[in-house]
């Protein structure tokens, strides 16, 4: 049997419209709001426009903050199939109210904080069951494939409204409104991919219902029921819940205060906010007003850079995912990314604070072309690094037992300063102009001296060690602050024959009889 498969890839594919659904509602409405189509009809004017533009940003993150929470909840329950099939409805609601009645702020708002639900709840609940369904050769690729089907889906949002902004009819409401109707796509092809999905086996045979999982394992893995090497996967699948429940038995949220555990979730609450105050989502969410800000005038012209700039962050994670993503590990590449994005954002600070963007040029300066220029640098630096880098990160730092309780932490924290970023962008390019650039290059700057001092190299660290390397304090000693490329970490001998004896002690556990069942019972 084939541990890769084209079914999984299919399997794969169809879970990542969750990507791409995520990508495409966060990208489409930074152009949108910068159509003059969309501004008449909404009564935006020089007065309401930074406010209005953050509102309408801004409902989506809170949704996807308490659609991320609800989600953790409803799926342990209800299984990663029913609940990608919730999210896609839920999604689809909000999107029709967005469109429904041109010029309504309040369903606007209403239809964002719905979509909202969707989006978070899928964005928690796609990693997750890819993380279940791939195959262990695989599963990195396939985290990282998600992160593109991400950029992916904001890159084709910008390109749409670029396209209805040069071909539609600027008098009336479809310049936006196709955008946003466009919205009910990924979230159809995800409702209707759920329904074709096989349920997560792992959820399954966690939850007692062994013969069901065993059937989705051998669908994934396209194998038949009497594959020796299925039947062994499903063994271990077994064995390793087991083991699991085991350890989290009795784990509560006060544990991640134990003095064990705090510096842990201190480093992946940061991570998580350094990601958000890095500046990508300024870009993301409000590139044409960016743009406009350093020297593109006009609406079509700032658009067209936007969709360039989707380009860029696309192509730029597809090759850290197929050439970076497992040779430099996670500490170089964020050190790099965070340094690079802090120098291109002071450049760009400096310049626009040193040749002021003349409204009424006849055409683009040669400072406004340098500005863009460094935007689509910065954007190679956190494709590279900040973008993808982070979820990994924070899924494989923390021990078994709070594991649930800290990823669900950090998708919650990601949401909630992604709000703060929406917010606070338009307001500050009205109010402060180039230093708004300067801020963020600033916090870049401190991002990179945290990672130099505090972020552990974890590539080829075992899960076991993880408390040897995060239990010399917040800060690392010395030694650990070189930037050398990354060894493989390999378990002593000692602890070696620790983890073979206590995996004999649980298999040995497992009576033979229900062994026997567990295999033969799914085979008839």
């Amino acid at each position: 049997m084939p541990a890769v498969n084209f079914r999984i890839y299919v399997t794969a594919f169809t879970a990542c419209v969750g990507g791409l659904l995520f990508g495409y509602d966060t990208g489409f409405i930074g152009s949108a709001v910068q159509m003059e189509s969309f501004q008449r009809d909404y009564g935006m004017n020089a007065k309401n426009s930074a406010n209005v533009k953050s509102n309408v940003v801004a409902t989506l993150q809170a949704g996807c903050f308490f659609g991320t929470i609800a989600m953790s909840f409803i799926t342990v329950r209800f299984g990663r199939k029913r609940g990608m099939a919730v999210c896609s409805l839920i999604f689809c609601i909000g999107a029709i109210l967005q469109f429904v009645v041109p010029g309504s702020r309040a369903l606007l708002y209403t239809g964002r904080a719905i979509s909202g639900l969707g989006v978070g709840g899928a964005s928690m609940l796609t990693p997750t069951y890819l993380s279940e369904v791939a195959p262990r050769e695989i599963r990195g690729k396939l985290g990282t494939a998600y992160g593109c089907s991400i950029f992916f889906g904001v890159m084709i949002s910008y390109w749409i409204d670029y396209g209805c902004q040069q071909s539609l009819d600027p008098n009336g409401p479809n310049q936006y409104r196709v955008p946003m109707a466009l919205q009910l796509v990924p979230g159809a092809l995800l409702f209707f991919g759920s329904v074709v999905l096989k349920e997560s086996p792992r959820w399954l045979i966690k939850v007692g219902r062994k013969e069901e999982g065993f059937n989705s394992l051998c669908y994934v893995r396209a194998a038949t029921p009497d594959d020796p090497v299925v039947q062994q996967e499903f063994q271990d699948i077994c064995a390793a819940i087991e083991q699991e429940v085991y350890e989290s038995e009795g784990a509560s949220i006060k544990e991640l205060w134990e003095k064990k555990n705090r510096v842990r979730v201190a480093i992946g609450f940061i991570v998580m906010v350094c990601q958000q105050f890095g500046g990508t989502n300024a870009l993301t969410y409000y590139a044409p007003l960016l743009f406009e800000e350093v020297g593109l005038s006009g609406t079509s012209s700032s658009l067209f850079a936007t969709g360039i700039y989707g380009v860029v962050k696309t192509v730029a994670s597809l090759i850290f995912m197929f050439v970076f993503a497992e040779r430099m590990g996670r500490r170089l590449p964020l050190f790099i990314g965070a340094t690079g994005m802090f120098v291109c954002f002071l450049i760009v600070a400096i310049v626009l604070a040193a040749c002021p963007v003349d409204p009424n040029a006849p055409s683009i300066s040669s400072a406004s072309i340098a500005m863009m220029v460094f935007i689509y640098f910065f954007c190679i630096c956190y494709a590279m690094s900040w973008g993808p880098i982070p979820f990994t990160y924070v899924s494989e730092i923390y021990p078994t037992r709070i594991r649930d309780y800290c990823v669900a932490m950090g998708l919650a924290t990601q949401w909630a300063f992604n709000y703060c970023i929406s917010r606070i962008v338009p307001i500050a390019m009205a109010n402060i102009g180039w230093r708004t650039f300067l801020m963020f290059s600033i916090f870049n700057a401190a991002i990179a001296v945290f990672v130099f001092f505090v972020v552990r190299e974890t590539r080829g660290v075992a899960l076991e060690q993880m408390d040897d390397i995060f239990s010399v304090g917040f800060v690392m000693p010395p030694r650990e602050w070189t930037m050398k490329r990354p060894k493989t970490f390999k378990i002593d001998e000692e602890l070696e024959m620790q983890l073979e004896k206590a995996v004999d002690e649980k298999r040995d556990g497992l009576h033979m009889e229900d062994k026997t069942d567990n295999v033969s019972s799914v085979t008839k």
